[in-house]
């Protein structure tokens, strides 16, 4: 059997199409009336910051390339890092949130989507699907 999708976010639930309602954080809808349960289960896409000061771009000089599995970590900030541990970049404090959502045993898993090396600034841009606690 095979998948459908795009493998784009929005094959995911809860996430949105591009262009359409955005959240904190860049995906999904802002309403009041979300839950904390639906916020953690939301998919979605963000450009990482501090990109240039990443473990990553320190040692090679340039981004990961697209297609790169990337999961998110607290550390002193929420870090994405590639499978073998190396730091790929910051989520943006928007996504603060996702710390109460790791505590509670969520982990965030992602993928390069778009990556420049600049010059003048190296950019990744990332898409992330939730894994609830078993």
């Amino acid at each position: 059997m095979g998948s459908s999708g795009s493998d784009r976010i929005s094959d995911y639930p809860g996430s949105s199409s591009p262009g359409g309602s955005r959240g904190p954080g860049g995906t999904g809808s802002s309403g009041s009336n979300e839950s904390p349960q639906d916020r953690c289960s939301r998919a979605f896409d963000a450009n990482l910051e501090d990109v240039e000061q990443s473990e990553y771009y320190q040692s090679h000089g340039k981004v990961q390339p697209v297609g790169t599995r990337l999961v998110i970590v607290q550390l002193k900030r929420l870090v994405a890092r590639t499978a073998e541990g190396i730091g790929a970049g910051n989520l943006p404090t928007s996504f603060n949130y996702l710390a109460s959502c790791m505590k509670d045993g969520w982990t965030y898993i992602g993928e390069v989507r778009r990556a420049t090396s600049g010059p003048p600034i190296a950019r990744i841009s990332a898409d992330f699907a939730p894994t609830p606690s078993k």
